[in-house]
């Protein structure tokens, strides 16, 4: 029986969610993908749910193969950066130096997952954030290694501004062959046969301010501002959290409030402030997803109900014609009729 005390096991929905998202926006067959690696559907809308690290690995491969986007992978994991990840949004927002934030990491990502250690240490010469699997991957990890290494080098890159110097910065890895051009100067890649990734860094940067400007606005206490001056910025960050994981398996305003790492009653008074309530926005972010899997991937109808969130197709087509006044069926061909390009 699969359980979390076994590294050979994690969460499909942490590991796989947001690559999968951008796949289906790409017109990647999910439900194809999911089979091909014997993943069962659930696991991307059940967040205890574990499968085999192995084939959620090979999932990845295969999206960028299917894709022909070598850097598929860190595209998405530098949007991820850029517009902050849930999985270490507390260690982020707590955190007043990039030391200070990847000591918050380690602690934070051993109690989400056990296929990988994470590692951090310093001496006088050099810091470095180490991640290791404790499973030994067979097959490439391109992918792999691209978005861990293009996540983090990203965030701490945006975390410390102006200190950050690509000309400072080593990383050691597998492969660098899913990095994007230009990424990093050609003398910061070591090849190595390492089961995982290091990045290392000056020491010095430990103690330099950390921020990486998400939409959240904090205070003192670590809670949301009181004074609405910066509500918007704060909804729009609950927005973008809320499309991502719109397909959890009964996300009420509670379990969506812990994984924004706020109280529902602080959530329920920022949303009030901007006249908007829990349920519009989770119906904003379900149509929103919806809409855009329906006109521009080939996504199976069905498979998109389950991703926004919907019980059953039939669900899904009664709330796209309350949304659209049409079914998905045709808003799909009507979609398809109108970008294909006029014969003259």
């Amino acid at each position: 029986m699969n359980n979390r005390s076994d590294p050979k096991f994690t969460r499909a929905m942490l590991v796989l969610l947001p690559l999968t998202t951008v796949f289906a926006q790409r017109g990647g067959d999910v439900e194809a993908l999911l089979l091909r690696h014997k993943i069962p559907n659930a696991a991307l809308t059940t967040p205890t749910m574990l499968v085999d690290a192995s084939a959620c690995y090979a999932a990845m491969e295969d999206m960028a193969e299917t894709l022909g986007d070598v850097h598929f992978g860190a595209k998405v994991a530098t949007e991820a950066a850029n517009k902050g990840a849930p999985a270490i949004w507390k260690a982020a927002k707590n955190a007043v130096t990039l030391g200070d934030f990847l000591a918050r990491i380690v602690v934070e990502i051993a109690t989400q997952v056990d296929n990988v250690r994470y590692l951090f240490s310093a001496s006088a010469d050099a810091a470095s954030f180490e991640v290791k699997r404790t499973l030994r991957v067979s097959g490439p990890t391109t992918q792999l290694d691209a978005i861990g290494v293009v996540f983090y080098v990203s965030l701490i890159k945006r975390g410390l501004g102006n200190t950050f110097d690509p000309k400072s910065i080593i990383v050691t890895a597998p492969t660098n062959a899913g990095f994007p051009p230009g990424f990093l100067p050609k003398s910061s890649f070591i090849k190595s046969n390492i089961n995982g990734l290091r990045i290392s860094f000056p020491p010095q940067w430990l103690w330099e301010p950390f921020s990486p400007g998400w939409d959240v606005v904090e205070t003192p206490r670590g809670k949301f501002a009181r004074d609405g001056s910066d509500d918007g910025a704060t909804v729009a960050y609950f927005r973008s959290l809320l499309v991502a994981n719109i397909g959890v398996e009964g996300l009420s305003l509670n379990r969506f409030a812990e994984f924004c790492g706020t109280h529902p009653r602080q959530m329920q008074r920022i949303l009030s402030a901007q006249g908007v309530t829990y349920s519009q926005m989770k119906d904003e972010a379900r149509r929103h997803l919806a809409v855009e899997l329906v006109a521009n991937t080939n996504t199976p109808i069905a498979q998109i109900g389950l991703r926004v969130g919907l019980s059953s197709p039939s669900a899904l087509t009664r709330a796209f014609r309350q949304w659209t006044g049409k079914t998905p069926s045709h808003f799909r061909a009507e979609t398809t009729r109108a970008q294909k390009p006029s014969e003259l």
